[in-house]
Protein backbone atom coordinates (compact mmCIF):
# COMPACT_ATOMS: atom_id res chain seq x y z
CA UNK A 1 0.00 0.00 0.00
CA UNK A 2 1.05 3.45 -0.60
CA UNK A 3 1.57 5.88 1.92
CA UNK A 4 0.30 9.08 1.67
CA UNK A 5 2.53 12.15 1.89
CA UNK A 6 1.77 14.76 5.60
CA UNK A 7 1.91 17.80 5.06
CA UNK A 8 2.84 20.55 7.41
CA UNK A 9 1.79 23.69 7.67
CA UNK A 10 4.28 25.99 10.37
CA UNK A 11 7.49 24.68 12.01
CA UNK A 12 7.46 24.98 15.81
CA UNK A 13 7.55 23.20 18.17
CA UNK A 14 4.91 20.96 18.33
CA UNK A 15 5.43 20.27 14.42
CA UNK A 16 9.09 19.19 15.29
CA UNK A 17 7.72 17.04 18.23
CA UNK A 18 5.48 15.22 15.69
CA UNK A 19 7.90 14.80 13.10
CA UNK A 20 10.55 13.48 15.22
CA UNK A 21 7.59 10.98 16.48
CA UNK A 22 6.93 9.83 13.25
CA UNK A 23 10.83 9.81 11.98
CA UNK A 24 11.90 7.55 15.18
CA UNK A 25 8.92 5.69 16.22
CA UNK A 26 6.97 4.86 13.02
CA UNK A 27 9.64 2.92 10.92
CA UNK A 28 7.21 0.42 10.28
CA UNK A 29 5.13 3.07 8.07
CA UNK A 30 7.69 6.03 6.39
CA UNK A 31 5.42 8.84 5.74
CA UNK A 32 6.98 11.28 3.14
CA UNK A 33 6.70 14.18 5.22
CA UNK A 34 6.74 17.84 3.98
CA UNK A 35 7.58 20.99 5.84
CA UNK A 36 7.02 24.37 5.64
CA UNK A 37 10.04 26.60 5.59
CA UNK A 38 8.37 29.32 7.53
CA UNK A 39 10.74 28.31 10.51
CA UNK A 40 13.76 27.94 8.38
CA UNK A 41 16.03 26.49 11.50
CA UNK A 42 13.25 23.99 12.87
CA UNK A 43 12.82 23.01 9.05
CA UNK A 44 16.83 22.45 8.07
CA UNK A 45 17.29 20.46 11.07
CA UNK A 46 14.47 18.24 10.11
CA UNK A 47 15.24 17.69 7.04
CA UNK A 48 19.08 17.12 8.34
CA UNK A 49 18.80 14.56 10.98
CA UNK A 50 15.86 12.61 8.57
CA UNK A 51 17.08 13.17 4.81
CA UNK A 52 15.11 9.90 3.50
CA UNK A 53 11.95 10.86 5.19
CA UNK A 54 11.80 15.07 5.60
CA UNK A 55 11.73 17.34 2.59
CA UNK A 56 11.63 21.53 2.93
CA UNK A 57 9.55 23.15 0.29
CA UNK A 58 9.83 25.95 -1.06
CA UNK A 59 6.87 27.79 0.53
CA UNK A 60 3.39 26.88 2.45
CA UNK A 61 2.06 26.57 -1.38
CA UNK A 62 4.77 24.24 -2.19
CA UNK A 63 3.70 21.48 1.03
CA UNK A 64 -0.03 21.58 -0.65
CA UNK A 65 0.97 21.16 -3.93
CA UNK A 66 3.05 17.97 -2.83
CA UNK A 67 1.12 16.07 0.50
CA UNK A 68 -2.26 14.35 0.49
CA UNK A 69 -2.76 15.32 4.01
CA UNK A 70 -2.21 18.89 5.25
CA UNK A 71 -1.34 19.84 9.33
CA UNK A 72 -2.41 22.68 9.77
CA UNK A 73 -0.06 23.81 12.91
CA UNK A 74 0.59 27.29 12.81
CA UNK A 75 -0.01 29.77 15.94
CA UNK A 76 -3.94 30.98 16.01
CA UNK A 77 -3.76 34.54 15.91
CA UNK A 78 -2.05 33.76 12.23
CA UNK A 79 -4.80 31.44 10.88
CA UNK A 80 -7.04 33.59 8.95
CA UNK A 81 -4.31 35.30 7.29
CA UNK A 82 -1.78 32.79 6.42
CA UNK A 83 -5.44 29.89 4.98
CA UNK A 84 -6.79 32.62 3.00
CA UNK A 85 -3.82 32.87 1.04
CA UNK A 86 -3.09 29.29 0.39
CA UNK A 87 -5.10 27.22 -2.63
CA UNK A 88 -6.61 23.45 -1.06
CA UNK A 89 -7.59 21.09 -3.60
CA UNK A 90 -10.51 18.98 -2.94
CA UNK A 91 -8.93 15.85 -2.21
CA UNK A 92 -6.97 17.08 0.39
CA UNK A 93 -7.16 16.21 4.01
CA UNK A 94 -6.70 18.52 6.35
CA UNK A 95 -6.16 18.32 10.29
CA UNK A 96 -6.75 21.57 11.99
CA UNK A 97 -3.96 22.11 15.24
CA UNK A 98 -5.05 25.49 15.93
CA UNK A 99 -7.05 24.73 19.36
CA UNK A 100 -8.89 27.53 19.47
CA UNK A 101 -10.60 27.58 15.76
CA UNK A 102 -13.40 26.39 14.69
CA UNK A 103 -14.24 23.74 11.43
CA UNK A 104 -16.61 25.93 10.20
CA UNK A 105 -14.45 28.75 10.08
CA UNK A 106 -11.82 27.28 8.82
CA UNK A 107 -14.00 25.29 6.28
CA UNK A 108 -14.68 29.35 4.95
CA UNK A 109 -11.23 30.18 4.42
CA UNK A 110 -9.76 26.91 2.88
CA UNK A 111 -13.29 25.98 0.74
CA UNK A 112 -14.17 22.66 0.38
CA UNK A 113 -11.45 19.42 1.13
CA UNK A 114 -12.34 15.64 1.22
CA UNK A 115 -11.62 15.37 5.30
CA UNK A 116 -11.18 18.15 7.91
CA UNK A 117 -10.87 17.36 11.28
CA UNK A 118 -9.52 18.79 14.43
CA UNK A 119 -6.34 17.13 16.52
CA UNK A 120 -4.96 17.73 19.81
CA UNK A 121 -1.47 16.03 19.93
CA UNK A 122 1.34 17.49 22.16
CA UNK A 123 4.96 17.61 21.99
CA UNK A 124 5.43 14.47 24.38
CA UNK A 125 4.29 12.47 21.09
CA UNK A 126 7.65 13.12 20.09
CA UNK A 127 9.03 10.47 22.28
CA UNK A 128 5.27 8.55 24.05
CA UNK A 129 1.92 7.21 23.18
CA UNK A 130 -0.03 9.62 24.87
CA UNK A 131 -3.61 10.68 24.37
CA UNK A 132 -4.32 12.34 20.77
CA UNK A 133 -7.74 14.09 20.74
CA UNK A 134 -9.71 13.65 17.24
CA UNK A 135 -12.92 15.11 16.92
CA UNK A 136 -14.98 14.39 14.72
CA UNK A 137 -13.67 10.62 14.44
CA UNK A 138 -11.60 10.09 11.39
CA UNK A 139 -10.59 6.32 10.42
CA UNK A 140 -7.64 7.01 8.28
CA UNK A 141 -6.26 9.86 10.73
CA UNK A 142 -6.43 7.98 13.41
CA UNK A 143 -4.11 5.48 12.07
CA UNK A 144 -2.16 8.03 10.68
CA UNK A 145 -1.57 9.38 14.54
CA UNK A 146 -1.98 6.51 15.89
CA UNK A 147 1.96 5.51 15.17
CA UNK A 148 3.09 7.74 17.39
CA UNK A 149 0.02 8.05 20.01
CA UNK A 150 -2.95 6.86 21.72
CA UNK A 151 -5.99 8.38 19.59
CA UNK A 152 -8.71 9.38 21.82
CA UNK A 153 -11.99 9.92 18.81
CA UNK A 154 -14.90 12.29 19.85
CA UNK A 155 -17.64 13.05 18.09
CA UNK A 156 -18.69 16.44 20.37
CA UNK A 157 -16.49 19.21 19.53
CA UNK A 158 -17.32 20.93 22.47
CA UNK A 159 -15.05 17.94 25.11
CA UNK A 160 -12.38 18.14 22.67
CA UNK A 161 -12.34 21.73 23.45
CA UNK A 162 -12.49 20.55 27.40
CA UNK A 163 -9.55 18.34 26.62
CA UNK A 164 -7.87 21.34 25.27
CA UNK A 165 -8.09 23.38 28.86
CA UNK A 166 -6.65 20.12 30.06
CA UNK A 167 -3.33 20.31 28.50
CA UNK A 168 -3.03 23.09 30.18
CA UNK A 169 -2.29 21.36 33.53
CA UNK A 170 1.30 20.32 32.16
CA UNK A 171 3.22 23.30 33.66
CA UNK A 172 1.77 22.78 36.72
CA UNK A 173 2.05 19.28 36.99
CA UNK A 174 6.16 19.61 36.54
CA UNK A 175 5.46 22.56 39.00
CA UNK A 176 4.29 20.81 41.61
CA UNK A 177 7.38 18.18 41.26
CA UNK A 178 9.64 20.80 41.57
CA UNK A 179 7.99 22.01 44.31
CA UNK A 180 8.12 18.38 46.01
CA UNK A 181 11.48 18.21 44.81
CA UNK A 182 12.70 21.79 46.16
CA UNK A 183 11.12 20.48 49.60
CA UNK A 184 12.93 17.46 49.72
CA UNK A 185 16.21 19.46 49.10
CA UNK A 186 15.72 22.31 51.37
CA UNK A 187 15.30 19.31 54.21
CA UNK A 188 18.91 17.78 53.58
CA UNK A 189 18.07 15.35 50.91
CA UNK A 190 20.67 15.31 47.36
CA UNK A 191 19.37 16.56 44.26
CA UNK A 192 19.64 14.05 42.19
CA UNK A 193 18.76 11.73 44.89
CA UNK A 194 15.39 14.32 45.23
CA UNK A 195 14.72 13.68 41.62
CA UNK A 196 15.05 10.19 41.18
CA UNK A 197 12.51 9.46 43.68
CA UNK A 198 10.06 11.93 43.20
CA UNK A 199 9.83 11.72 39.90
CA UNK A 200 9.61 8.11 39.79
CA UNK A 201 7.13 8.23 42.21
CA UNK A 202 4.78 9.94 40.22
CA UNK A 203 5.57 8.21 37.11
CA UNK A 204 4.54 4.86 39.04
CA UNK A 205 1.81 6.57 40.00
CA UNK A 206 0.30 7.76 37.05
CA UNK A 207 0.90 4.23 35.56
CA UNK A 208 -0.73 2.81 37.93
CA UNK A 209 -3.74 5.29 37.32
CA UNK A 210 -3.64 3.83 33.91
CA UNK A 211 -4.34 0.67 34.90
CA UNK A 212 -8.01 1.83 36.25
CA UNK A 213 -10.93 3.17 35.14
CA UNK A 214 -12.94 6.27 36.07
CA UNK A 215 -14.90 4.55 38.71
CA UNK A 216 -11.25 3.21 40.45
CA UNK A 217 -9.81 6.67 40.48
CA UNK A 218 -12.60 8.19 42.16
CA UNK A 219 -12.03 5.62 44.64
CA UNK A 220 -8.78 6.02 45.46
CA UNK A 221 -9.65 9.54 45.78
CA UNK A 222 -12.03 9.09 47.86
CA UNK A 223 -10.37 6.87 50.31
CA UNK A 224 -7.34 7.22 52.80
CA UNK A 225 -6.39 5.28 56.23
CA UNK A 226 -7.39 7.96 58.86
CA UNK A 227 -4.52 8.93 60.62
CA UNK A 228 -2.23 8.12 57.76
CA UNK A 229 0.46 10.28 55.71
CA UNK A 230 -2.21 9.98 52.54
CA UNK A 231 -4.87 11.36 54.56
CA UNK A 232 -3.06 13.71 56.61
CA UNK A 233 -1.59 15.10 53.41
CA UNK A 234 -4.83 15.14 51.44
CA UNK A 235 -6.66 16.88 54.34
CA UNK A 236 -3.89 19.35 54.53
CA UNK A 237 -4.65 20.79 50.80
CA UNK A 238 -8.05 20.20 51.10
CA UNK A 239 -7.89 22.56 53.89
CA UNK A 240 -5.96 25.18 52.18
CA UNK A 241 -8.54 25.24 48.94
CA UNK A 242 -5.95 23.21 46.55
CA UNK A 243 -8.13 20.86 44.84
CA UNK A 244 -10.79 23.55 44.53
CA UNK A 245 -8.16 25.92 42.91
CA UNK A 246 -7.21 23.35 40.33
CA UNK A 247 -11.03 23.52 38.99
CA UNK A 248 -10.67 27.06 39.15
CA UNK A 249 -7.75 27.64 37.56
CA UNK A 250 -8.99 25.60 34.56
CA UNK A 251 -12.22 27.56 34.01
CA UNK A 252 -10.56 30.41 32.05
CA UNK A 253 -8.96 28.17 29.47
CA UNK A 254 -12.28 26.58 28.89
CA UNK A 255 -13.83 29.67 28.09
CA UNK A 256 -11.06 30.83 25.73
CA UNK A 257 -11.13 27.48 24.55
CA UNK A 258 -15.03 26.50 24.35
CA UNK A 259 -16.46 29.68 24.94
CA UNK A 260 -18.50 29.56 20.74
CA UNK A 261 -18.77 26.17 20.89
CA UNK A 262 -22.17 24.48 21.16
CA UNK A 263 -22.33 22.02 24.18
Amino acid sequence: MTLPTLGFIGTGTLTTALVTGFCERAADKPYKIIVSPRNRDNSKMLQEKYPERVTVAESMQDVLDQAEWIMIAILPEAGEEVLKGLKFRKDHKVINFMSDKLLPDIRSWIGDTEVLVHMIPLTYNASFDGPIVLSPPNEEAAEIFGSIGEIVQLENRYHAALFAAVTGCEAPFFTLLNTIIDCCIREGVPADAAFQYVAGFFKTTCDYACTLDADGIRDKAAHSTPGGINYMVKQGLAERGAFKAWDEALQPAIERLAANIPR
